[in-house]
């Protein structure tokens, strides 16, 4: 298996070096990663005119740019033909509506856009001893029950330090948590953005249930901003107006 590993912490995080590790049980790994800290990149690129890479070794390589870049880069700039894109592993989950934003995720779109299976690994902020330790098995999981796509990537969230090892695997779909957003001031022309999380019930069959229930949660995301639902309404409203 050829397996392109990436991630938007940075090519020297913790997170990725340990993945960089697990994979090497799995088949051949090129590491290519941001250069710098890109959390919260989502998709975005700035590769469009030049690219500036950095060679470490013959397969850990960092680019000047986001997640993204990183793996476009390694597709058609190397000519890289990997059997999936695995990125992470984030340090801090990636839940409900935090995929939005996630580098980690957006490395995965990128990836899906060239039509390459992907998955997205998180865990919880500082909380590495439960991906040592559980890597392969969800690995192996995802691999036994033929999960892989090129029509959606896989969101890994491993469970919170809460637990020292999780219950189980949960197929799950997008949670979401109220929270209010502001700003403090910080000085002049400074502030401070904060988040405070509102009372909310954890729904099961979500990410955040498995999250606070100790369960690791596998969840489909697709490319894009399609909506089938939406499509449809529109079509609707549209003949009605039209009869």
């Amino acid at each position: 298996m050829k397996i392109l590993l990436t991630n938007d912490d940075g090519y020297k995080a913790e997170g990725i070096r340990i993945l960089y590790e697990e994979l090497q049980n799995y088949g051949d790994v090129l590491l290519v990663a941001p250069h710098h800290h890109k959390s919260g990149a989502s998709v975005s690129r700035v590769f469009w005119d030049h690219a500036v890479v950095h060679q470490h070794t013959p397969t850990i390589l960092s680019v000047e740019g986001t997640p993204a870049d990183a793996v476009a880069f390694a597709l058609h700039g190397l000519a890289f033909e990997p059997d999936i894109v695995v990125s992470g592993c984030n340090d801090g989950f990636n839940v409900g509506a935090d995929t939005i934003y996630s580098g980690t995720v957006g490395a995965c779109m990128e990836a899906l856009k060239a039509k390459k299976k992907a998955i997205a690994f998180s865990t919880d902020f500082n909380y590495f001893d439960v991906v040592r330790s559980e890597f392969r098995d969800v690995f192996d999981y995802i691999l036994a029950h033929d999960l892989l796509s090129n029509e959606y990537l896989l969101n890994v969230n491993f469970v919170s330090r809460d637990f020292g090892r999780s219950k189980g695997i949960q197929i799950t779909d997008l949670g979401f948590r109220p929270a209010e957003h502001f700003y403090e001031k910080a000085g002049k022309g400074k502030y401070i953005s904060k988040r405070k999380f509102l009372p909310f019930d954890f729904v099961e069959g979500t990410d955040l249930y498995a999250m606070n229930y100790g369960y690791i949660s596998i969840t489909p995301l697709k490319f894009a901003n399609q909506t089938e639902k939406g499509l449809q309404e529109l079509k609707e409203k549209v003949a009605v107006h039209e009869k």
